[in-house]
């Protein structure tokens, strides 16, 4: 088209009021659209349970990388995701810290990396809803489904909470995400590392745990494992993903279901027999108690027994002594003295019966 044509054209009534409508209408959808963004960030703040000061930190913690382009005055949210992780961080170590004294270095460590790891960030993440409002670039909706478009946009979100406020609110809203979360946390960490919870309970039986492959399917590009687990040479549990670590992965988180039953029943069958020896024990006395008894019995019979014959010693002693008095005093010269007469005689001696 020539430019005298063109220029002709552009000023034609027609065409003017067309273009003047459709610069209407593009206004018209820009605040339809910040309309739409306003009452979705009203949303997602009543889901946080938190308001927000200055909203455009929670815009700019929605906003996807991807949707930034070459403009630099679109931020993106990676900034406030390298915040909102270390704040995370701070507050969920000294959570663990105060709540859970009995537990060691060690144990502390396993819950805090069960409570921040990706997976877990994730789930959180969609409970909230968050990768319902990201702002993603044209044609990009399947980043919603994206696990770490969601933890990234969680760990921001953190971030812009913190910045709006102080740390006691940050910590105070996110424990408020956490605290259901936190009454299952055995399961947590169970569910998290399947194959260490299912081997820490064979260990309990002295049992062993076996991954076998059972086989592998598909083209190259999409492998398919399928993997079965056996604890004490018992099958439990079989699964297929497309690799064989998460294959025995989610084996061994279901025979984990199964094989904690076994565990229980078994502790509860140690128990009972505990419990009947105890009262076998009660019931009967031991084989010290039996010793000790007879051994006070044949004292006491022996002490019976010496007793009665140093009874019967001194009876014989007395008798002997009273028999030999008897027989002195029977032997014993006696002194008679007669009337005297006249021309006196002497007294004959009284001869010895």
């Amino acid at each position: 088209m020539e430019l005298k044509k063109y220029i002709k054209r552009m000023f034609k009534p027609s065409v003017k009021k067309r273009a003047k409508a459709m610069k209407k209408a593009k206004k018209a959808r820009s605040r339809a659209l910040v309309e739409g963004q306003k009452q979705a960030l009203e949303e997602l703040q009543d889901k946080l349970a938190y308001k927000f000061n200055d909203t455009a930190i929670l815009h700019e913690a929605l906003t996807h990388p991807g949707s930034v382009g070459i403009s630099k005055k679109v931020k993106s949210n990676q900034r406030l995701e390298f915040l909102g992780d270390s704040i995370l961080q701070s507050v969920i170590t000294d959570t663990v810290f105060k709540r859970f004294e009995e537990y060691d270095e060690g144990t502390l460590t396993k819950i805090r990396i069960v409570l921040t790891q990706g997976s877990f960030l994730t789930d959180l993440s969609n409970d909230l809803n968050i990768p319902k409002y990201l702002i993603l670039p044209k044609g990009s909706e399947y980043l919603r489904e994206s696990a770490s478009a969601a933890e990234d946009a969680f760990e921001a979100v953190i971030g812009a909470i913190y910045l709006d406020s102080d740390f006691n609110t940050a910590r105070k809203t996110v424990l408020g995400w956490y605290r259901r979360k936190l009454e299952d946390l055995p399961d947590l960490v169970q569910q998290q590392n399947p194959k260490g919870a299912l081997q820490e309970a064979a260990a309990k039986l002295g049992e062993k745990v076996e991954y076998h492959l059972l086989g592998q399917s598909g083209p190259d590009h999409q492998k398919v494992f399928e993997v079965e687990v056996c604890v004490g040479g018992v099958r439990y549990a079989s699964a297929s993903e497309s690799s064989k670590k998460s294959a025995e992965s989610k084996a061994a988180r279901a025979a984990l279901k199964e094989y904690s039953k076994v565990v229980a029943a078994k502790q509860l069958l140690d128990t009972a027999k505990e419990d009947d020896e105890a009262k076998t024990n009660k019931s009967q006395p031991s084989e010290i108690e039996a010793t000790s008894a007879n051994s006070t019995s044949q004292t006491q019979t022996e002490t019976s027994i010496k007793v009665g014959v140093s009874a019967k010693a001194d009876t014989k002693n007395k008798n002997l002594v009273s028999s030999k008095a008897q027989t002195k005093s029977d032997l014993k010269v006696e002194s008679v003295e007669m009337p005297k007469k006249s021309g006196a005689t002497k007294t004959p001696k009284r001869p010895i019966e």
